[in-house]
Order: C-alpha cells, then sequence, then structure tokens
C-alpha cells in the first residue's frame, strides 16, 4: 500500500515541478530544458524502483531549482546565455548561402533547401536573412518583393489610390467647367 502512495507523491511531484520548469513542446525546448527533462524522467523511474521517497522528491526539487537558477542567469548575462542555451546561427544573407556556417551545423544545402520549402518560400532568393534558432527552427526575414502584402498596406493603396482618383475627377471637373467658360 505504500507504494501506491509513494508513486502518487512522485507523480503529483514531478508534475508540480514539470509545471513550473515552463510549458513547452519539445521544439521549444532548449538543449538543458531537454536534458533537465529527460533527468527528471529517469529520476521518477530510479524512484519506483530504489523505495526512497525523499530523496526522490529532493533530486527533483533540486534539478528544477537548478534549471530555474541557469535560466534566470541566461536572461542577465549573455556569456551564460550563449553558453547555455546558444544562439541563431545565420545561414542566408541576402538570398547566398553561408556555406561555412551550414558545414558548422552539420546540414547540408539540400536540407536547408527542405526547411525553405517547407516555409512555403520557392527561392532562397526571396530570402534577406534566415537563421537556424536555438530550437533546430529555422528563422527567416523574406526580401522586400517577396513579403505578402498586409491588410493594413492593402487599405492604404486603396486609400490613396482613391485619393489620386478623386484628384484627377476634381482636376478633370475644373478643366471642363474652364473649357465651357472660355466658349460661352
Amino acid at each position: 500500500m505504500t507504494y501506491i502512495w509513494e508513486a502518487v507523491a512522485i507523480l503529483f511531484t514531478g508534475f508540480f515541478l514539470f509545471r513550473i520548469a515552463g510549458k513547452k513542446t519539445m521544439a521549444e525546448m532548449t538543449s538543458l530544458e531537454t536534458i533537465t527533462i529527460l533527468a527528471m524522467a529517469s529520476t521518477i523511474g530510479h524512484a519506483i524502483s530504489e523505495n526512497d521517497l525523499l530523496k526522490t522528491i529532493f533530486a527533483l526539487c533540486s534539478l528544477v531549482a537548478l534549471l530555474l537558477l541557469i535560466q534566470f542567469l541566461t536572461s542577465k548575462f549573455n556569456s551564460i546565455e550563449k553558453l547555455f542555451i546558444g544562439k541563431p546561427t545565420p545561414v542566408i544573407q541576402d538570398g547566398i548561402i553561408n556555406s561555412y556556417n551550414l558545414k558548422k551545423l552539420r546540414m547540408t544545402v539540400e536540407q536547408l533547401e527542405a526547411r525553405i520549402r517547407q516555409n512555403g518560400i520557392s527561392s532562397i532568393s526571396d530570402i534577406k536573412t534566415a537563421s537556424i534558432e536555438i530550437n533546430g527552427e529555422l528563422g527567416y526575414e523574406l526580401t522586400k518583393h517577396a513579403k505578402p502584402v498586409t491588410h493594413g498596406e492593402l487599405e492604404e493603396m486603396l486609400n490613396q489610390l482613391q485619393s489620386n482618383i478623386l484628384q484627377q475627377l476634381t482636376g478633370n471637373e475644373q478643366t471642363i467647367q474652364n473649357d465651357k467658360k472660355i466658349h460661352e
């Protein structure tokens, strides 16, 4: 019967600590967060076989406390952020692939092109800048000619067009009235 209560205590402790650690999907997690989650899972697995509830809860709390401390320090110090989390790696600049950084990432041009196509971009020349983010995703900025028009830009263009048409109509009306005056 004690095993059941210990299992429930470990389950709720793990759940509570996962909530404290943060809500992210695996794709959004840094390597530090992923390792902490795996270490917590491993600790929970060992706890069931070792029969030491307090030791397990202390170990789980220590893992999450260390994660929170490192997250706090990374938000304050760039050098610690670079060490534990990393920085995005630029792979395209002004439509040109940075092959040196691709090699550092152990990524081929074909793999990069596949990621670009998955984002609905048909040509590398349409990309102003692109980088592989710390979570492994492709971040990019399109060139001006490749960016889609927003609703705000469309409304602005339509308003400008209407204004131009009204000016032309008003100008034509005045020309017609001036012509009538001359012919009278």
